[in-house]
């Protein structure tokens, strides 16, 4: 059974055309703006044997553009500022320079990762983290936001924290000894570092209005807030492994 997640165009425009695809999330016609971002509602995630096809939309918002700011665009590197080569990858705008929807043979910003992007010294993108980009490239490379993004019932560091960090904050903080002497790569050193310095920590990824910009993380903006609310009761609950 498949299901077809429900949708909003953020930005209304003419003549749409929607036709299937081979995974979950629809392919838009490139009669678009490229600043139209598609608000989409996958289903929640449902017990196996329930009969309900659990969505593989990947969604921009939340799991492309966090991984492309975190290792590609930091200062110094592929930031408004820096713009080394002529290349950022800080906004969809930005990053859609150098990927093309549907063809991820041709999409430069996806094929050089693990070549010369990140630099061999940073930290370096998983198996995981490339699958994801792949996958958005084939479903269309949309400008996605998502809701249903997380299952807040899962708080332990393998079933959520983890992967949240890793997209989030590893190509800052994924290799030690990590920016600012602070390594989230593992569970013991990042139960370490957050039951140490817990206030300063959840102020900022809560994007705390009293604290200066450059404390506030991930750099690509805040995350959405059921990823925090899985922080918060991971902290609340002593820190599952």
């Amino acid at each position: 059974m498949r299901f077809t997640p429900r949708y909003i165009v953020v930005f209304i425009f003419p003549t749409l055309n929607f036709i299937s695809c081979k995974h979950d999330i629809i392919n838009v016609s490139s009669n678009y703006p490229k600043d139209t971002v598609f608000v989409v509602t996958p289903p929640v995630n449902t017990p196996p044997g329930t009969g309900t096809t659990v969505s593989d939309t990947v969604c921009f918002n939340t799991e492309i553009l966090p991984l492309y700011v975190s290792y590609c665009g930091s200062a110094g590197c592929h930031d408004v500022a820096s713009h080394r080569e002529g290349v950022i990858t800080t906004s969809y705008a930005y990053i859609m320079q150098g990927i093309r929807a549907n063809n991820v043979s041709k999409s430069e910003y996806y094929t050089i990762i693990g070549d010369d992007m990140p630099p061999r010294s940073s930290p370096q993108m998983t198996a995981a983290h490339l699958a994801s980009i792949k996958k958005w490239i084939e479903q269309g490379a949309l400008n996605t936001n998502c809701t249903n993004v997380c299952d807040t019932t899962v708080f332990t560091y393998t079933g959520a924290i983890q992967t949240i960090l890793s997209t989030n904050c590893g190509g800052c903080h994924g290799s030690k000894p990590g920016s600012a002497n602070i390594y989230l790569g593992d569970y013991a050193s990042t139960k370490a570092y957050v039951s140490a310095n817990k206030s300063i920590f959840i102020n900022s990824i809560n994007y705390l209005p009293s604290l200066a910009v450059s404390k506030r993380m991930p750099p690509a903006g805040k995350m959405v807030d059921c990823k925090i609310l899985q922080i918060q009761k991971w902290i609340d609950n002593g820190y599952p492994q």
